[in-house]
């Protein structure tokens, strides 16, 4: 390995040891019982070997430097961890080849949301965002595969603009009654055995196995009240919001097979619909799918409204035929926020 030249490299690279699955364009239509068969043994290519390449944590290094962030409960900070890269990386790639990785304990804060109260916040230790960022990009894009359209959180070249534009399209196809719903501490709830289930389904090596189970696992260190707590899927590592997304497909595909018009960014989401009566059964079946899942809409935060009265969805003002942007960098100009 010639790290000197690797250290001068700049923006990202396929490592040699990644198993890269290009469909040649002449190839035959497969079968489904051969889509299977290929399915189950693409499934058996992500190996713990691969997120221990030394090419792989260097590019993953790279992207949780780029996004800057303070120091876990170890207090090591990104600028420290840098001094000495090289050898800390070869030390976590053997770590993790020989099993001997372990997550440390996640350092929770609270950030103000803008609407009143804050949103719990979990800050993990430096080296455990880059393992975390390289298993992400291994993984993400098996699951992408499988992802609806009609979910736009924290997905690779999707974004809260798309979001926006779908309900517009909805919205000018008459579908003028909403339910605005949201899921009870969803990212806390989630059922780790049910969640591993799912993952299994795409990602057989028992190594990245222990690894997922492992940071569902770790302690989070309460900053507020001094103490440990046991959460789902705590909000902050950059595999967080997948596994979520992982756990709620079954929500988009139930009510996308029910012909509802969803759209969910993360754990809030809207059905649209072309009557009150209608909304009320898109509603009762929500309500259904997420008993499925053990989880439980939010009823707070969850109504049946229309565009008429407005409401607000991703940090944007719906109401009659227009929509106005609510974050803090859009203006006033006297009537209300410029609309998009």
């Amino acid at each position: 390995m010639d790290w000197k030249n690797i250290f001068k490299r700049r923006g990202s690279h396929t490592p040699s040891s990644v198993v890269i699955e290009t469909p040649r364009a002449s190839a035959p239509r497969h079968s489904d019982n051969r889509r299977r068969a290929l399915r189950s043994q693409q499934a058996t290519d992500v190996q713990i070997d691969q997120i221990a390449s030394l090419d792989r944590l260097l590019e993953a290094w790279r992207k949780v430097k780029a996004n800057h962030g303070s120091a876990g409960v170890d207090g090591v900070t990104i600028q420290a961890y840098e001094r000495n890269l090289r050898a800390n990386l070869e030390q976590l790639a053997e770590a993790l080849k020989h099993g001997r990785y372990h997550p440390q304990p996640v350092k929770r804060i609270y950030v103000p949301k803008p609407s009143g109260g804050a949103r719990p916040l979990a800050i993990l230790a430096v080296e455990d965002r880059i393992v975390q960022r390289a298993l992400y990009d291994l993984i993400a894009p098996r699951f992408e595969r499988q992802f609806l359209d009609c979910s736009f959180g924290f997905r690779e070249g999707r974004s809260t603009q798309d979001a926006v534009r779908r309900i517009v399209e909805l919205r000018q196809r008459g579908l003028r009654w909403v339910v605005d719903g949201d899921i009870k501490n969803c990212f806390e709830a989630i059922d780790h055995a049910r969640l591993m289930r799912m993952i299994r389904a795409e990602v057989r090596d028992t190594g990245i196995l222990r690894l997922i189970e492992a940071w569902l696992k770790a302690r989070v260190l309460n900053e507020l009240e001094r103490r440990d707590l046991s959460v789902g899927t705590f909000q902050g590592g950059v595999l967080s919001p997948l596994l979520a997304n992982i756990y709620l497909h079954t929500f988009d595909v139930a009510l996308t097979q029910a012909r509802y018009d969803l759209v969910r960014y993360a754990d809030d989401w809207l059905i649209l619909c072309s009557s009150q009566r209608n909304a009320q059964a898109a509603l009762s079946a929500a309500i259904r799918a997420l008993d499925e899942l053990q989880l439980a809409i939010n009823p707070y935060k969850t109504r049946v409204v229309n565009f008429d009265q407005g409401f607000k969805f991703v940090g944007t003002f719906f109401v009659r035929d227009d929509h106005f942007d609510l974050s803090p960098s859009s203006s006033f100009n006297g009537d209300g926020f410029n609309s998009r």
